[in-house]
């Protein structure tokens, strides 16, 4: 079984890009930091880096989680494979709003192709690699 996406690298926070913090406690007497100007102006999850990579789980793990037999946590992959290096465009790229690197994923199993979607690798535009598998 495999997971494909877009790993977090290094420190990881809730708040904007540029490495500002938001509250996240609840508290509603908690200061709250001012908006950073753009490209730093998107809130959400942040890392100092990222990577796209392959995860690939044992599908035994991931029944005995379904079965009960294992907490959601436990199953970890067993290889993890960073497809940087065969990128068009990793890495962030604050001023398009680009945060993740790989969406989509399809294999064709009559001809053994593994498609991967590559996000924003040429400006706005996604690129398609295409990876012959052999099981050997």
């Amino acid at each position: 079984m495999i997971f494909v996406g877009t790993k977090a690298l290094g420190e990881s926070w809730y708040s904007f890009s540029n490495g500002v913090v938001y509250p996240t406690s609840g508290d509603p007497d908690e200061v709250y930091p001012e908006v950073p100007p753009w490209p730093h102006d998107a809130r959400g999850w942040w890392s100092e880096d990222i990577s796209g990579q392959i995860l690939i789980y044992n599908p035994d793990d991931l029944a005995a989680v379904a079965q009960g037999d294992m907490e959601s946590w436990e199953p970890q992959p067993y290889v993890s494979l960073a497809l940087d290096d065969l990128l068009y465009d990793p890495g962030f790229d604050h001023e398009n709003y680009k945060r993740y690197l790989l969406g989509a994923t399809a294999f064709d199993r009559e001809n053994s192709l593994l498609y991967l979607v590559e996000r924003q690798a040429d400006g706005d535009k996604s690129l398609i690699h295409v990876f012959q598998i052999q099981a050997d």
